[in-house]
């Protein structure tokens, strides 16, 4: 790889490829209800990461070293932020209380949308995560440090 290569959207389809492999050849030791959820993830991201890794080394192949990055802009912290309250909520309380309420927040609050779209988003993420994964495919999600410690 050349140093013009080497830029941070290139080491970033990296890393991410690394995790998605990862994440799926070590769900292949799990029993057999435990690792559908991460190979249903892992597999289409590790091929999703690979194409992407592919595309950004192509890109900057003929790019001319980057320049300083400027400052973080208003936009990037935004998401840094919302990803670091998903963080926390889902460590929290869980994916099944947790995300809903996020996916709501992020939409009415984050994106402006309407009341309608914002309870459309969390009512559709909790039916996924309860109803199909939970309901549907029995697997039990993380139910956070909060409802464990409040269960035992």
């Amino acid at each position: 790889m050349q140093g013009s290569q080497l830029n941070g959207r290139v080491l970033t389809a990296a890393i991410m490829l690394v995790i998605f492999a990862t994440m799926s050849f070590m769900a292949l030791d799990f029993p057999e209800k435990a690792r559908l959820m991460p190979l249903l993830v892992g597999i289409p991201g590790s091929l999703l990461a690979l194409m992407q890794l592919l595309t950004e080394i192509r890109s900057s192949a003929g790019e001319a070293p980057a320049a300083p990055a400027p400052q973080a802009s208003r936009g990037e912290r935004q998401m840094f932020a919302w990803m670091g309250m998903f963080f926390v909520g889902i460590l929290g309380f869980g994916f099944t209380y947790a995300a809903p309420l996020l996916v709501f927040a992020f939409l009415r609050v984050g994106r402006k949308e309407s009341w309608w779209a914002a309870l459309a988003g969390a009512a559709g993420t909790w039916a996924v995560l309860y109803g199909l994964f939970e309901t549907v495919f029995q697997i039990p999600l993380f139910e956070g440090l909060v409802a464990a410690g409040l269960a035992g």
